[in-house]
């Protein structure tokens, strides 16, 4: 009784702390964090606790609660809650959505997005929850460095001073930049006869310019990020958003992902922005009666237009939805949906959309994929914190499920014994050939240009059947100033159900790139000025008779 008493009081500790230093002057301003109970859980099992410190943060003064000492998995109500209920996303390949990944895998915060790509808000509040419970002084020098990073590109999270009448204005960038690809082809058309080869995509050697900025009020948010490139002006992305309780509704142009791959999910991978009404929670919530004991629960849904008259000349829409649950701070279950549907030759009816989202119509109107995944924090943190990971899905028929599944299977270790600033993780992704009944991957009749827009695929980049081995490493040195990201992979794509002439159709890059093929990518970002960031990047593919290769520099000024 004594050792619970006093987990519980470590507990109230931590939660008066993060309060206190949330209404303390010289702490974070109040306007940007306040205290939400009862939705973060803290895996405090890893290592020894410090007492409570202080660190600057961009001018700013926040405090680090000492952790609960009583080791476990504990409900705390010490989540900060933004003023923001509305805020644009960022990429599932941000550095800081990668970093609160990071924080969740420690065992630092609960997060549980609804999608790949992240509000700003959301990823606030786990990288301040994961600075405040950071344990040993390695995990708090790298929480740290994660917070001082953000607040310097993301400043309406440091206090209420770029506010006016009202209105806050969001960091955002000035980047310029140069982009050189070579190599790269179009996914595949149709099948069978009417099947269209992969194509040559022209190269790229240009400089490039772009401007991402935005403003916000609580319940609401604007951002848009144009760019110039080869003599072209365009408008990338655009955002604007209203928040409500748990709840963002988002109108534009953003990226949308499932599943918890490095290398990709198997319904939607994050490809270019999409043109989308998007519905989301931003923060997890529990459901009534009995069914708050499935714990936190997070979903979203959105549809747009295709917008891609080259490959979808019919005009058909998009449809997607994914809701994840938690029943234990360690274990996530998800489900994931994508649907192409709709257009000229199938107009869009009241019946046929219930249909397609209850999964039970028998027509031309829609092309589904599915998957369910997985992930498991193992309870292996004395030792070495790990998380486990799987996405299992089919495209379309029943009982493909399981006769011709593709699936993604992942371990990631998000600290290394001697190199607390590292991460490294491995990955496996396998597409089955058409058989049973069922066809190809990603390939569809009534919808010819496939599961595929403007020239990417919208699932997983390997494009369909076949096999992939990625492992991939992170680190965040120099108090993360210096961020490095690598992933290396071996890749057999086939072309088993091409050949076959009962599909006439198989991976989306094939015959041009079947077999065997070796690749890795490196992106690193320098904060060389709080206000200004150098990035490169490089990838490079190889295979029989090809190489696909890109090379990426960028200078930002964040303001």
């Amino acid at each position: 009784m004594r050792r619970w008493s006093g987990g519980m009081m470590a507990i109230v500790a931590v939660c008066v702390s993060v309060r206190a230093a949330a209404q303390d002057t010289t702490a974070v301003s109040t306007d940007t964090i306040a205290v939400s109970v009862d939705t973060i859980a803290v895996s405090t099992d890893t290592i020894p606790y410090l007492t409570d410190t202080v660190v600057a943060v961009d001018s700013a003064r926040v405090a680090i609660p000492a952790a609960p000492a009583n080791p476990g998995d504990v409900e705390c109500g010490g989540v900060p809650e933004t003023r923001f209920h509305a805020s644009p996303l960022l990429p599932e390949d941000h550095w800081a959505v990668r970093a609160a990944w990071r924080a969740e895998a420690l065992g630092l915060t609960r997060f549980l997005p609804a999608q790949r790509a992240v509000p700003r808000a959301e990823v606030a509040r786990a990288l301040f929850e994961a600075q405040a419970n950071a344990g040993t002084p390695a995990l708090q020098d790298l929480a740290e460095g994660w917070m001082v990073r953000f607040v310097e590109e993301f400043p309406e999270y440091a206090g209420p001073g770029r506010t006016r009448g009202g209105v806050t204005l969001l960091g955002g960038e000035a980047a310029v930049g140069y982009d050189r690809w070579t190599g790269r082809i179009t996914p595949a058309i149709g099948f069978l006869s009417i099947r269209q080869d992969p194509r040559p995509l022209p190269d790229v050697s240009d400089g490039r310019a772009s401007l991402l900025g935005g403003v916000a009020i609580p319940n609401a948010s604007a951002s848009a990020e144009g760019a110039w490139r080869g003599g072209e002006a365009v408008l990338r992305q655009w955002d604007v958003a209203v928040g409500a309780g748990a709840f963002q509704l988002s109108v534009g142009r953003a990226p949308v992902g499932y599943g918890w791959g490095r290398t990709g999910g198997l319904v939607y991978a994050d490809p270019d922005p999409l043109p989308r009404v998007e519905l989301r929670t931003t923060r997890p919530f529990r459901l009534p009666g009995f069914l708050r004991h499935v714990g936190p629960v997070t979903l979203q849904t959105f549809a747009g237009p295709v917008n891609d008259d080259a490959r979808h000349p019919t005009g058909p829409n998009l449809w997607g939805m994914r809701a994840a649950f938690q029943p234990h701070p360690r274990l996530t279950f998800g489900a994931n949906r994508g649907a192409i549907f709709g257009g000229e030759d199938d107009p869009i009816t009241v019946s046929n959309l219930a249909k397609m989202v209850l999964g039970v119509i028998r027509s031309r109107f829609e092309n589904q994929v599915i998957s369910v995944d997985a992930r498991w924090r193992l309870p292996t943190d004395r030792v070495l914190p790990a998380t486990a990971y799987i996405e299992w899905g089919a495209d379309d028929a029943a009982g493909a499920l399981d006769e011709t599944p593709a699936r993604v299977i992942g371990l990631f270790l998000p600290i290394l014994p001697g190199a607390p600033q590292a991460a490294l993780g491995v990955e496996y992704t396998y597409f089955k050939a058409a058989c049973c009944g069922h066809g190809a991957w990603y390939v569809n009749s009534t919808f010819p240009g496939n599961w595929a827009v403007r020239d990417r695929p919208l699932g997983h980049p390997l494009g369909g059947e076949g096999a992939e081995y990625a492992a991939y490493a992170q680190a965040d040195l120099l108090d993360a100033r210096l961020r490095m990201e690598g992933r290396a992979w071996i890749a057999d794509r086939s072309d088993h159900s091409l050949q076959s002439p009962r599909f006439g159709a198989g991976n989306l890059f094939t015959p041009q790139r079947t077999g065997r093929s070796t690749g890795g990518r490196l992106d690193t970002a320098l904060r060389i000025f709080p206000r200004a960031e150098l990035r490169a990047g490089w990838t490079l593919e190889d295979g029989d008779g090809w190489r696909e290769q890109s090379l990426r520099a960028t200078f930002a000024w964040l303001f």
